[in-house]
């Protein structure tokens, strides 16, 4: 303890500088978070690249790679050098983070013991997800160049990850379910650097380590497409509190929108078709918010083409209708256009219900609102807070506006992608979720309507006679007939 208290205050008399440089930073982000009702801004990645910058250049003091340091003549403990640097670390990263949030949410007019959980979660999520890293990759590299070709590396080939193939699950926004891809992906790159950190400061192999980081990489990026989002739905609805069943609930093609479908072009050698559903049989007092979509669609000869979209890539939902889409080889589709063929699929949806209305004073205080958060609103503007997290909740404005002298009531919906996550807090550096609608005209009466998630189900549907060229119709690819 003596020595890693030793090593510790060596560390801040050799980096006061860069320390007061990251003090200010979060100063700055402070300040912008408490004052400014659109947040830090570009403060939030500043951030993040001074933690980097300070974390690097602490580990890389004593660096790992190599036997020829000075401070292996010492020599130090590997375990009071490692317990002093996770203390430099904590006192000028972590604590630092701590208090700013905590001046944020206070400030925006949020309870400090209310929300005593979120506060130490973002802390959690900022050792696993940025700390841990930062420092494995710093404990196998020798410098801060070594370190910064890495980081480059890393983030060049996450990009051409997402660019060069569009279909992989991971490379898809799984709305309000992207909690779960994004906690299985953490849990893997924290635990791999928990590995690579101990060991290399234990045993300094440092070639074995590098081994374990470049078969981390690879992993991640395999794993990310092996997660299906189905498994994802499964796990929100075992977590759910309630279980509705759903046998009432029909599923069909809306004849009477039957105009809204079409026909295009989805890619390189491929045809989309996008179907209106309509679906009945919704118990009083619910609406329904569909979370996605598998389908298979089934030629008369019985060829069949499984839809290989994600599911929540693979429906369109807009003004309360919902579209099914379907991506098939252009080939496939020249061959079943003119034919009756089945689509067989699971929808997967939220029901919501407990519809509240909370109106909100004009130039007033924020207003709690349950399931929003604060609300206030002025002469051109909607404004809702909610500390560390978004809401499950859908959320939307209703107000009246003056439309050339006229007084008309309108609605704004604001917040339909929101988060199940369980969990405290989300995975971001700004404590507070803002939801900021500027309005063209002038409002002379504001209310918020939330409606709260009661259960996450599943409905198999079959729909028969199904004529795509009625659709292509409508559309660009009618020339195709």
């Amino acid at each position: 303890m003596k020595q890693a208290l030793h090593i510790f205050k060596k560390d801040v008399r050799h980096f006061r500088y860069d320390i007061g440089l990251t003090l200010l930073v979060v100063l700055a982000f402070c300040i912008a978070g408490a004052r400014n009702m659109r947040g830090p801004g570009s403060l939030a990645f500043a951030l993040p690249v001074c933690w980097w910058f300070l974390i690097a250049r602490v580990i890389h003091a004593e660096a790992l790679p190599g036997n020829r340091q000075f401070w292996l003549t010492r020599p130090y403990e590997w375990k009071s050098l490692l317990g002093a640097k996770i203390l430099f670390i904590f006192s000028f990263v972590n604590l630092p983070l701590l208090v700013a949030d905590a001046v944020i949410v206070h400030s925006t007019g949020f309870s400090l013991t209310g929300n005593t959980a979120g506060l130490l979660w973002t802390q959690a999520l900022l050792i696993v997800a940025f700390v841990l890293p930062v420092a494995a990759l710093s404990a196998i590299t020798s410098g801060l160049p070594e370190l910064l070709v890495v980081t480059l590396l890393l983030i060049v080939i996450a990009l051409a990850r997402v660019l060069t193939s569009p279909m992989i699950h991971w490379g898809f926004y799984w709305m309000q379910l992207e909690w779960v891809k994004t906690y299985y992906l953490v849990a893997q790159i924290a635990a791999a650097a928990l590995i690579i950190l101990f060991w290399q400061y234990a045993r300094r192999k440092t070639f074995a380590t590098r081994i374990v980081a470049a078969a981390t990489v690879f992993v991640f990026l395999a794993s990310g497409a092996l997660l299906p989002w189905t498994a994802a739905f499964a796990l929100e609805t075992h977590l759910s509190s309630r279980n509705l069943n759903s046998s009432a609930v029909q599923i069909k093609l809306d004849s009477n929108r039957k105009w809204l479908g079409r026909i295009y072009i989805g890619g390189r050698d491929r045809v989309v078709a996008e179907l209106p559903l309509q679906i009945s049989g919704l118990p009083a007092g619910t609406q329904l918010q569909p979370n996605g979509l598998t389908v298979t669609v089934r030629a008369s000869d019985g060829e069949t083409w499984v839809v290989k979209q994600p599911a929540p890539d693979s429906f369109d939902f807009e003004n309360s209708i919902t579209s099914l889409q379907a991506e098939m080889p252009t080939a496939f589709y020249a061959k079943v256009r003119s034919q009756p063929v089945q689509l067989r699929g699971t929808l997967y949806f939220t029901l919501y219900g407990g519809k509240r209305s909370t109106p909100i004073p004009l130039n007033g205080g924020p207003v709690s609102v349950k399931g929003a958060g604060l609300c206030s609103a002025g002469q051109r503007y909607v404004l809702c807070n909610s500390a560390f997290r978004t809401q499950a909740d859908l959320i939307t404005f209703r107000f009246l506006q003056d439309l050339g002298g006229e007084a008309r009531s309108m609605t704004d919906g604001i917040s339909r992608i929101g988060s199940y996550s369980p969990f405290p807090a989300d995975l971001h550096i700004d404590p507070i979720v803002r939801f900021f609608s500027p309005r063209p005209n002038a409002i002379s009466a504001v209310a918020v309507e939330t409606w709260e998630p009661l259960a996450h189900l599943e409905r198999d549907f079959e729909i028969n006679g199904v004529r795509l060229d009625s659709f292509a119709a409508n559309s660009a690819l009618a020339r195709m007939q």
